[in-house]
């Protein structure tokens, strides 16, 4: 998706010198998809971040309570599964960052295409 919006962004900042009705409903609907994949991967990525903390508290709670080996083995899961959730979360983070930057470039084009600099 990141690649997709990078391209839109080039193409409508070419398209914007001689800006069309048809191109201002272009942008409109493309605008508005970009938007809602931007929500959905908010979304997610609040999911992902609580999903983190849960396991990370389900972590600290197994390392500082559960006796054993058997504990040392929950931990251990745990503990990689918080991990996976921390790797994957940043990464999350990255993309949701890149879709909030290239809707607000949308953003300055939209008010170009009608002429509100």
């Amino acid at each position: 998706m990141d690649k997709k919006l990078r391209n839109y962004i080039e193409e409508i900042k070419k398209a914007s010198e001689h800006p069309s009705k048809e191109l201002i409903e272009y942008h409109k609907t493309m605008t508005a998809q970009f938007q809602h994949e931007r929500f959905i991967h908010l979304v997610v990525t609040l999911f992902f971040s609580l999903f983190l903390i849960l396991f990370f508290g389900m972590f600290l709670f197994a390392a500082l309570s559960l006796p054993g080996d058997s504990g040392m083995l929950v931990t251990i899961c745990l503990g990689i599964i918080t991990l996976i959730l921390l790797i994957v979360t940043i990464f999350y983070i990255h993309h949701y960052y890149q879709l909030e930057n290239g809707t607000q470039k949308l953003e300055e084009i939209t008010k170009k295409l009608y002429g509100r600099n």
